[in-house]
């Protein structure tokens, strides 16, 4: 009896959880590169795995293109630098083979082969898929230091970098699932070279 009031209580604070955590709207900061039209980046290649470096052109829209565009979830997340709940990210318990892509212009950010469980409660990798994919930041909010991680192409906030991965790169990429959009493996292979939008 105990244990079904428990459950009681617990499920609805649960699913209140399952909101975004409200963090102070604020616009991205934009990398000392930013005013480049250009950003060198791999996209996938015919093969699934990242092709050559490739100049692509910067996503660049207003607030309200990206709002209209991602929604107001996505956006708190993507563009203002809000965080999930834990345990609460579409993606967090994806087993599928795939690619992870930015949900803010399509470029490919993480493989499913560098994805761990971390137990933090949000989807976690251990390497990007290309390393010029994405650009990190030294983030002082919250009253802590951290390495905040942006696409390299729209400046969409992912997540933040954590030195308590396992091998080979001892690093944990924590990244919200509202970030990203997943395309499994039979959506990729055979792609030839994605788009430059």
């Amino acid at each position: 009896m105990l244990l079904r009031h428990r459950l009681i209580v617990f499920l609805p604070l649960c699913a209140m959880l399952c909101m975004i955590v409200p963090t102070p709207a604020a616009p991205v900061t934009k990398p000392a590169d930013a005013s480049s039209p250009t950003v060198a980046v791999r996209l996938v290649g015919s093969d699934g795995k990242a092709g050559p470096v490739t100049e692509v052109s910067r996503v660049v829209k207003t607030d309200s293109e990206w709002e209209k565009q991602l929604g107001p979830t996505a956006y708190r997340v993507l563009r203002a630098k809000g965080t999930e709940a834990p345990f609460c990210g579409n993606l967090l318990d994806n087993h599928k083979t795939g690619i992870y892509f930015c949900a803010g212009c399509d470029l490919p950010l993480f493989s499913s082969g560098s994805k761990f469980h971390s137990g933090t409660g949000w989807p976690s990798f251990y390497q990007p898929f290309a390393k010029e994919n994405i650009t990190e930041l030294r983030d002082a909010s919250h009253g802590m230091i951290r390495t905040e991680i942006l696409c390299a192409r729209c400046g969409g906030h992912l997540g933040h970098i954590f030195e308590d991965g396992p091998p080979p790169t001892g690093l944990r990429y924590c990244l919200n699932s509202v970030s990203l959009t997943f395309r499994d493996e039979s959506e990729v292979k055979g792609m030839e070279s994605q788009a430059k939008r």
